[in-house]
């Protein structure tokens, strides 16, 4: 089992629809969990609940943050259809809830030909990229950075070292789990919750920000991926008056678009 995989696990309580779970200090940045790592928790629970196996359509609202350690997590059908389900979860530590969800279930088709689909982005590929080291920081491979291996296009490095004199809120490259963590787990549908969640702020681009919760989380799964690393792309339609949007779609190895995603976040310094 890969480290992701046992730091998301969740184990059934006696109470029904109640999961214990485990939160991995590794997943941590700063002194609060990441967001994406939370909903892929929340996410185990809330498929434990559904007759359907796919997370086509998911919605997190953050509450407060969450630290390492024992949590819980409420799982509670709210319609069981023939082809979706959807579930509310919240996650709860000390009994307090700290995010609060719903997950809409279905069966997505393996192999399935979309009837239209928009182009991969045009990026090089990985070992054409910069690879971000986390062991580089003194955060090192301990945090949350080194869970993910990181690929950045050469545009996309030159805007997050603040090298870009007119930079874009666009970020490009690739990413997948830690190979030091054991790399992907035997679905790699599991990662796609945290990795529309795993990359550096959009805004980060600009010198002036510095702190960004995420405040609401929508994403959606689009397709089932195919193993190995994920393209991305992480655009900002707008940023002002402590708030951001950040737009995230992932594509796998052959080019399918498997996941989206849009979050509301605060920011400041």
């Amino acid at each position: 089992m890969t480290r992701f995989e046992s730091a998301t696990e969740v184990r059934a309580l006696p109470e029904g629809g109640r999961y214990a779970a485990d939160l991995d200090p590794g997943y941590l940045i700063g002194t609060a969990m990441n967001g994406g790592y939370l909903m892929a928790v929340m996410q185990r629970a809330a498929l434990a609940e559904a007759s359907h196996p796919h997370p086509v359509s998911s919605s997190y609202h953050f509450l407060r943050p969450a630290g390492a350690g024992p949590a819980e997590v409420e799982a509670v059908p709210v319609k069981s259809g023939r082809t979706v389900d959807t579930v509310r979860v919240t996650l709860l530590q000390e009994g307090r809830p700290l995010v609060t969800g719903h997950v809409a279930a279905a069966e997505l088709e393996p192999g399935g030909e979309p009837a239209h689909e928009a182009a991969p982005p045009d990026l090089p590929p990985p070992d054409r990229c910069r690879a971000y080291d986390p062991r580089r920081g003194k955060a090192g491979a301990d945090g949350f950075p080194g869970r993910v291996d990181q690929f950045y296009t050469e545009p996309t490095w030159r805007r997050l070292r603040g090298e870009d004199p007119e930079p874009v809120p666009e970020l490009g490259g690739h990413l997948r789990l830690s190979e030091r963590d054991g790399g992907a787990p035997a679905d790699p549908a599991l990662f796609l919750p945290m990795a529309v969640d795993a990359l550096p702020p959009v805004v980060t681009v600009f010198d002036s920000w510095r702190w960004a919760p995420t405040v609401e989380l929508t994403w959606h799964m689009r397709a089932l991926p195919a193993p190995g690393p994920l393209a991305f792309r992480a655009t900002c339609l707008a940023a002002g008056g402590g708030w951001f949007d950040e737009n995230v779609e992932l594509w796998d190895v052959k080019g399918r678009l498997v996941a989206q995603s849009r979050q509301m976040a605060r920011n400041g310094r």
